[in-house]
């Protein structure tokens, strides 16, 4: 495998404004959540980006169990800062809460955050950001759901030719899957050019360098391939391709967004791999009792999240498997 990194010709800078979102929910809490009973929880919420439609589909099922329990929630967007998410997990830290879901910030990100709630009693419930001390529990939505399509791409590209590499290395899901391509890639004669996408902006980023890249591999020049480590960036390589009238490179996403499974059917991506987030925010929202009784020292425990990879192909099977996602 070759790689090869190209540099942005400049870099501007954002300034990132968190945006604070409450929703307290009140109800009779006689739900059996998995052992919560009666009893009413506060829980703090740390968005990762409400830009983020994956990480927010988990949140939002997690929120609709803690609602039917009587849970209280509260909900903070950082935007993608780990500044700001640390600051919202302090700020929970000093309101007292029973629990903290910290989502996609790796753990090891965060710890400044993290520590403060150790200290406090308060245990951290990860989506995508890795388990470890003082976070007992963590749904994993990295290198797994990234194998099978990353495997796709190469078979379908026959093991040569040029690809496009759209990655974010301040998310932990992000990371391993990149990591579970490049185990895919190995051995393979396909270079691959990598670029970083924005977050907020990825759809624009997908866009963007897809442009770029499209300029230095015309049409006919050999096996082309995007593969983005989420459906967003790989949308915006769609939009590209359309513009430019290109029909002869694979888009390949993560996620399985309602836009990219659509895209896939359309024939405009080749592939996506669906991850059921809203199954995964439920299973935490269930363990939440027995997480604030096994406090801080419990031993830390990763749970895969089921994973399907949708291609043309296997549209209709998934769709019999997962209706609601098709709707």
């Amino acid at each position: 495998m070759n790689i090869r990194r190209m540099a942005l010709g400049a870099t501007m800078a954002a300034v990132l404004m968190t945006a604070a979102a409450c929703g307290n929910s009140d109800g009779d809490g006689d739900g059996d959540g998995g052992g919560g009973g009666d009893e009413s929880y506060d829980i703090g919420i740390v968005q990762f980006s409400a830009t983020d439609e994956t990480a927010e589909k988990a949140i939002n099922s997690y929120v609709d169990y803690a609602d039917e329990q009587g849970w209280n929630t509260t909900k903070v967007d950082p935007q993608g800062s780990v500044d700001k998410a640390i600051s919202a997990v302090n700020d929970f830290v000093q309101k007292g809460v029973d629990l903290i879901i910290v989502t996609v910030f790796p753990t090891d990100q965060i710890t400044g955050g993290v520590r403060a709630a150790t200290e406090a009693g308060i245990p951290i419930i990860s989506f995508s950001g890795g388990s470890g001390e003082g976070v007992p529990l963590n749904a994993d939505s990295g290198a797994l759901v990234s194998t099978d399509v990353s495997k796709q791409l190469v078979d379908d590209m026959g093991g040569e030719g040029e690809l496009l590499l759209l990655g974010y290395k301040s998310g932990l899901p992000c990371i391993g899957r990149e990591e579970a391509l490049n185990d895919a890639l190995e051995g393979s004669d396909i270079t691959v050019t990598r670029q970083e996408v924005a977050i907020p902006g990825q759809v624009e980023s997908g866009t963007k360098f897809t442009q770029a890249w499209l300029a230095k591999n015309p049409e006919g020049s050999g096996n082309l391939a995007i593969w983005a480590c989420f459906d967003d960036p790989a949308l915006g390589a769609v939009s590209a391709l359309r513009s430019a009238d290109r029909n002869d490179v694979k888009v390949y996403g993560i996620n399985g967004t309602p836009a990219a499974v659509t895209a896939v059917q359309s024939g405009a991506m080749r592939a996506t791999a669906f991850i059921d987030v809203a199954g995964a925010g439920r299973e935490l929202a269930e363990r939440t009792p027995d997480v604030i009784e096994g406090g801080v020292d419990a031993e830390p425990e990763d749970i895969p999240i089921p994973t399907f990879v949708v291609t043309k192909e296997s549209y209709d099977e998934f769709a019999k498997k997962y209706p609601d996602e098709v709707k």
